[in-house]
């Protein structure tokens, strides 16, 4: 199974939206529904299965939320920007039908999309500006991926990595990558150097999820633990470290950092019942376990994202839930949502919440059940300690795309003095100014092309826009 990965701006959001937890209520009622849909007609597999992953995306100049989520048959683009009117804006055709899980991710205004555990796919690129009316498709080729299980972009290095991505020709490569320099026509530009034994033969097959920060790649690489590699060059290759031994190991799923790039949380998938790992790896060289932590000893955790001090979990026959790190030696339960309707003893196979996005804007979570499909959840801020203060619209930054300047106007004149913070898609900070009065510029020259997120931040208020840099 897969992760979703997507992580946006993580760090961002942990700024507007989450601390520490500081409320004794039922924490089950800290999260509660918004909207939900699903589509019940749709082919099933084993009697049982409709929906897959999900990722979002956000349309800045609009101010809209969408939710893209795969089923067995297609893509779903869904507008979510009112959650408690989902709106179906568009269904693309995935050339891969009967398919187990499908993956996205979102690089500027396009969607990159693969599946697996089907018959034959490809690798398909939507263009989203034209939603909420439609997307259009401008790639569609099998040449160089037929079934991929996982992607992963790298905004920054407009990298696209392809975990376990199948060949047209035959043959399975362990991690291709491939750059977006533009975005409609991905090429290929290396692949993972798999490390070997004297004899000459790898000491893995596959990578199962690959999360990249830096060009620092974290590599789940099953039955086989997590892999480091340093890919900044990728004729001059470098493995850093691997963490192969550790309690309650299994089949390494899928990893996170959190926003120092000192700790990562990660799963194992198989056995089921294994508990989710969060690691110090300040020293590359002697990782250290922290902590191990679950919702319940059966349960099996699928994909889990770090964001300021919570890890939100997309739990399988648990449903979603949140725990709290902000004592990363006894992470504790924050909150959950049961999606589906299971027996405390049921724990059979692979079943319920499959996916989960946590970075729309509004705060708003989205989780996608197997055969419930999606669901719009709100946390309540007294779990989080922060109350959500609506996007101040007056705020003007411009130009959107910039090249070489940014521009503030219009920031409110009940603020004397604020921050202005820039992050990469992946919650590097690589621009931090105080603000002062109502208008503001700023040098922009040295940073690389891709998306970017600017956070205003003053006492309580708090701001947040995506722009983009030619």
């Amino acid at each position: 199974m897969q992760q979703k990965k997507h992580i946006s701006f993580y760090l961002l959001l942990a700024f507007l939206f989450f601390s520490k937890l500081g409320s004794t209520q039922n924490i089950s009622e800290k999260i509660s529904l918004l909207g939900h849909w699903n589509k019940p007609e749709l082919p099933r597999l084993n009697g049982y299965q409709i929906w897959n992953d999900l990722t979002g995306y956000y349309d800045s100049i609009s101010k809209k939320e969408y939710i893209i989520a795969g089923s067995t048959d297609s893509i779903y683009f869904l507008d979510v920007s009112n959650p408690t009117q989902i709106k179906v804006c568009d269904v693309a055709d995935g050339k891969a039908k009967n398919v187990v899980n499908r993956d996205y991710e979102c690089y500027s205004h396009y969607a990159y999309c693969v599946s697996d555990n089907g018959n034959k796919g490809s690798l398909q690129v939507f263009d989203l500006q034209y939603l909420p009316d439609s997307v259009y498709k401008v790639y569609d080729s099998d040449s160089m991926s037929v079934n991929t299980h996982s992607i992963f972009i790298d905004a920054k290095s407009k990298r696209l990595y392809l975990a376990i991505n199948r060949l047209k020709l035959g043959g399975v490569v362990a991690l291709d990558i491939m750059g977006l320099e533009n975005p409609e026509h991905p090429i290929w530009i290396g692949r993972l150097e798999v490390p070997t034994y004297a004899d000459g033969g790898p000491l893995f097959r596959n990578v199962h999820e690959a999360y990249v920060r830096n060009d620092t790649a974290y590599c789940s690489v099953e039955y086989q633990g997590l892999w480091i590699f340093d890919l900044r060059d990728l004729k001059k290759q470098r493995l850093i470290n691997f963490i192969k031994e550790y309690p309650e190991n299994g089949y390494n799923h899928s990893s996170m950092l959190d926003a120092t790039g000192k700790n990562i949380i990660f799963t194992d998938e198989i056995p089921g019942g294994l508990a989710i790992k969060l690691f110090d790896i300040s020293d590359f060289n002697a990782p250290k376990l922290v902590s191990l932590f679950r919702s319940n000893p059966k349960a099996t955790a699928h994909n889990a994202y770090w964001i300021g001090n919570f890890a939100y979990v997309s739990y399988y026959h648990d449903g979603f839930y949140i725990f709290d790190l902000s004592d990363k030696s006894k992470p504790s339960i924050a909150g959950y949502y049961h999606t589906s309707a299971w027996p405390p003893s049921s724990y059979d196979g692979y079943k319920g919440c499959w996916g989960v996005y946590p970075y729309l804007p509004s705060g708003n979570i989205a989780v996608s059940d197997m055969g419930e499909g999606i669901f719009m959840l709100k946390v309540d801020s007294s779990l989080t300690g922060i109350h959500r203060y609506e996007v101040k619209p007056e705020i003007e930054i411009w130009p959107n795309p910039f090249n070489d300047k940014i521009h503030l106007n219009n920031i409110p004149k009940t603020i004397e003095q604020a921050e202005l913070k820039l992050y990469t898609s992946n919650g590097e900070l690589v621009l931090h100014k105080i603000l002062y009065g109502a208008t503001f510029e700023a040098e922009t020259a040295i940073l690389k092309g891709g998306m970017y997120f600017a956070l205003i931040q003053a006492g309580e208020f708090q701001w947040v826009q995506k722009i983009l840099k030619q």
